[in-house]
Order: C-alpha cells, then sequence, then structure tokens
C-alpha cells in the first residue's frame, strides 16, 4: 500500500467516528430542547438518545461496508493487473 491510500483510509474511519458521535449529540440536543419546551423532563432526551444512537449506527454500517467494498475492487483490480503481466 503507499502512503495516499494509508492516509485515506485513516481519514475516513477518522470521519465516521466523529460522524457518529455528532449524530448522538445533535439528537440528545434536540431532545433536550423538545424537554425545556413542552415541560417533560427525560422523555424526549432519551428518545433522542435511542434513535441517535440508531441512525448513526445505521449510517456507520452502511460506510463501513462502502469502505470494504471499495477496498476489495482495488484489490481485484491489482489481481488483474499482476494476471496481464503475466499473460
Amino acid at each position: 500500500m503507499d502512503k495516499k491510500k494509508i492516509s485515506g483510509s485513516i481519514f475516513a474511519y477518522s470521519t465516521i467516528g466523529i460522524q457518529l458521535a455528532a449524530t448522538v449529540i445533535l439528537f440528545i440536543l434536540g431532545g433536550n430542547k423538545l424537554d425545556d419546551y413542552l415541560n417533560r423532563s427525560p422523555v424526549f432526551t432519551t428518545i433522542g438518545a435511542v434513535l441517535g444512537m440508531v441512525i448513526g449506527f445505521y449510517h456507520l454500517i452502511k460506510q463501513l461496508q462502502g469502505i470494504d467494498r471499495q477496498e476489495k475492487e482495488e484489490r481485484n483490480k491489482e489481481r488483474i493487473k499482476e494476471r496481464k503481466k503475466w499473460l
């Protein structure tokens, strides 16, 4: 692997974690605002936390699958190039 691929992988994986945290935090803050507005203490904060985690993990899994698919395609392309060299 060359340095560009490694740095691209590091960047992709680090942004996934940041996106997960941001999603959960935004849903918790939204639930907290609803609790304050409707005067219902932990109900919407709890719902926001659960929704944020579910949506965040859904996107996390989809992004990891996309990265895995790209890496498999790159490996297949490299194998094809190696086979062509021998032919």
